[in-house]
């Protein structure tokens, strides 16, 4: 049993991961924004504490209070057409918030395991169809969140050579599965396929670079590799998580439809915006060698899971 602070506790990711680190009997303290999502998150999980993570002031008091074994880090911007509409409070959240919560754990815990969730972003378009991401590839961010997750990560890599921090680096690619947010360009298209009306819309929708191609993990199978890292990912070492094949937009999309029970078909239009980053996918060769992870669930299991969700959230709160 281990003592973990995560921040970002509420999110998409923190909420699968902290209910399965509960579910194995880990102590739990989520990081949260504000005072109505600590009550939200404490009447399902257990304790949290409001730990806005651009303060400093703010995580140094959380991760002092803990005093955990393990720090994971999972708050911040997610989303890339926010950062690039507001990029002062995107690196407020990103490079400041990484900064922030590697002092506190150098002030307080500084023999604290730390995992830092960053993004694939960061290698831009250097993948090909041919050519996967392999973590030894160099980072050339094309767009806002991009390049502030790369100057994340140089922070990095500064705690660990200055303050000898047990730090370790974790690039998710695409992530698909239950409770995927609408924010999210795949999480918006699944709410639209779970309202879509036929006799209104057709057979025929319209997406944005249909195209364009990613590496989709079921959000499980990333849960299960962070779990994994926690025991053996190693000091400034950096993680791809991702299932090692491609798809395109249109194909995603077609998963989603199938699980949502609609023929469709896709044309290319303005219906979206997957990003300037055509094709993003990765080796994971890496983790799996060192952890024994390998990604179990299919696509076709991810759209299902996150249709499957979508649809229990539109369902009508009962009546008292």
């Amino acid at each position: 049993m281990k003592n973990y602070f995560i921040t970002g506790g509420e999110g998409f990711v923190g909420r699968h991961f902290v209910q399965h680190l509960v579910q194995r009997g880990h102590l739990v303290v989520g990081g949260v924004r504000n005072r109505a999502r600590k009550l939200s998150f404490e009447k399902q999980f257990g304790k949290a504490l409001v730990c806005d993570v651009s303060d400093a002031i703010s995580v140094a008091r959380a991760i002092a209070s803990v005093k955990p074994e393990v720090v994971v880090h999972l708050a911040s911007t997610s989303q890339p057409a926010f950062a690039n509409q507001e990029p002062l409070t995107a690196y407020q959240s990103i490079v400041s918030g990484w900064a922030n919560v590697l002092d506190g754990v150098r002030r307080a815990v500084p023999r604290a395991k730390v995992l830092l969730i960053s993004a694939a972003d960061v290698y831009g378009n250097a993948c090909t169809p041919e050519r996967p991401a392999t973590e030894d590839t160099p980072v050339q961010p094309c767009d806002t969140f991009g390049s502030l997750k790369a100057a994340a990560e140089s922070i990095a890599q500064t705690f660990y050579l200055n303050y000898h921090l047990d730090i370790t680096t974790i690039r998710p690619f695409c992530l698909l599965g239950p409770g995927l947010p609408e924010q999210f360009f795949f999480g918006a298209l699944a709410r639209r396929f779970c309202e879509w009306d036929m006799s209104s819309h057709g057979n025929t929708c319209g997406l944005a670079d249909i195209e364009y191609r990613r590496d989709v993990t079921h959000v499980a199978d990333f849960i299960d590799a962070l779990e994994r890292l926690t025991d053996s990912g190693r000091p400034n070492c950096t993680y791809n998580i991702c299932s090692g094949r491609h798809h395109s937009v249109r194909e995603i999309a077609h998963a989603l439809a199938r699980a949502a029970n609609l023929d469709l078909s896709f044309t290319a239009d303005n219906g979206g915006d997957p990003g300037p980053i055509r094709c993003l996918w990765g080796d994971a060769s890496r983790l799996s060698q060192q952890t024994g992870w390998k990604p179990s669930r299919s696509l076709d299991q991810a759209a299902g899971d996150l249709i499957a969700s979508c649809k229990t959230q539109m369902q009508p709160a009962p009546a008292h």
